[in-house]
């Protein structure tokens, strides 16, 4: 009778000690492009999560999630999260998965990254969900927002906060060692400070650094739209006299295809988006494609998963990218020279406006097979697109470690 009771007691205890509910902040959680985030979640009351299984994951996504934990280990990430996603604890005062924490980090975020996340926590005996809501800003939104003085104010609040807290001698410290490499702190004048503070704020781009991977791109005739036109040296395009835009939505089809292939390492190029004397153009679209992928007028056609990527302009309409998240933005001052980087291995393709010296943002995917540069002037626009002559500069072995954006590689 005594052991029946004891297993009715002990029944009981594991069933108490497995009911849970999962937490999350009732807030937005907020941040810019090319940051990194923490989605915090957690159970309550606390508990040892390494025995449970975690599922992180997208609207209608359960079945493709951005991470699964089971059995004590990763068991999958989406393929647009890979090397950018983990469990990390929220705080330094979690005591992460031993303490029920289950929050999610995502590295290197896009415009795409925003939206709802649903956590979701599950046992033997108990289960729980919750959805948290990640909103993705400019990181120019907050230091000018089209304001010419907004970089300086931050920049004056910079060092006003640094000299209420005596920590100006760790900011030479930490300049001298991230910007400058071997100079010492004493050599570094007020002003060289000033400059470098100054870039960071607006998400400067070291665009030499970027130049470095530079290739020559050229347009493939023979897989070029017969209503374009293409300078003699392929590097010059716009809309041939005989086309006939119905004025319908972006000419998607109207597109060339660079000669050159890439299956690895990293490529860059320039196109400029306006001529002397005449306004940048409204209608372009810049990105790459898989080898022997051909274009539609159906814009839902062009996924990543149909292996396109790229940015497209749309006048009025704004700017938008062609990810399976459909992403519409606005982009100020609008580019005039945009930089295109590809970086194969780690599966990115970044833009940059160049004569502003910024980061833009970074589509993330995992690329296969061979993949070629994309381009379509659209029409409409006094301007051509031109692609442009960018020498790779010398560099040495110990500049290229260095790394492509001042502040961060992601950053916007």
């Amino acid at each position: 009778m005594l052991s029946i009771i004891v297993a009715l007691l002990l029944n009981l205890l594991i069933e108490t000690s497995v009911s849970f509910t999962v937490v999350v902040p009732g807030d937005p959680v907020v941040a810019h492009v090319g940051s990194t985030v923490i989605l915090p979640c957690w159970i309550n009351p606390p508990e040892n999560a390494e025995a449970l299984e975690i599922r992180w994951y997208r609207k209608n996504q359960f079945n493709n999630p951005v991470l699964h934990y089971k059995d004590g280990k990763i068991q999958d990430i989406h393929e647009c999260f890979r090397n950018q996603t983990a469990l990390t604890p929220r705080s330094d005062q979690s005591g992460g998965l031993k303490d029920g924490d289950v929050s999610l980090r995502l590295e290197k975020l896009t415009f795409q990254d925003e939206g709802s996340f649903h956590c979701e926590v599950s046992g033997e005996n108990s289960y729980d969900s919750k959805v948290i809501d990640l909103k993705i800003t400019e990181r120019s939104s907050v230091s000018d927002q089209s304001d010419s003085s907004g970089p300086w104010k931050a920049l004056f609040l910079t060092f006003l906060i640094c000299a209420l807290l005596g920590l100006v001698g760790l900011i030479l410290y930490k300049y001298r060692n991230k910007l400058t490499g071997k100079k010492p702190a004493k050599e570094i004048c007020g002003k060289e400070i000033m400059e470098k503070l100054k870039k960071e704020v607006v998400g400067y781009v070291n665009i030499e650094e970027l130049r470095k991977h530079a290739v020559e791109i050229t347009i493939d005739r023979e897989r070029l739209h017969p209503d374009l036109t293409v300078s003699e040296n392929r590097k010059i395009m716009r809309g041939g006299p005989e086309y006939k835009h119905t004025g319908e939505g972006f000419p998607y089809e109207l597109c060339a295809f660079g000669a050159q292939r890439f299956t690895s390492g990293r490529h860059y190029w320039e196109v400029e988006l306006a001529q002397k004397n005449t306004p940048p153009k409204n209608y372009w679209l810049i990105g790459v494609v898989k080898e022997g992928t051909f274009t539609s007028r159906d814009r839902s056609a062009l996924t990543p998963s149909s292996g396109y990527w790229f940015l497209c302009s749309d006048g009025p309409n704004g700017f938008h990218t062609n990810t399976d998240q459909s992403v519409t933005f606005s982009l100020t001052p609008r580019p005039e020279r945009l930089g295109v980087l590809l970086d194969y291995d780690e599966g990115q393709l970044s833009f940059y406006n160049i004569k502003e010296s910024k980061h833009l943002l970074t589509i993330s995917t995992t690329f296969s097979g061979s993949v070629v540069p994309l381009f379509n002037p659209g029409v409409g626009d006094e301007s051509m697109l031109r692609i442009l002559d960018c020498p790779k500069p010398v560099e040495s072995a110990e500049e290229s470690s260095q790394p492509l954006l001042s502040n961060n590689s992601s950053d916007g």
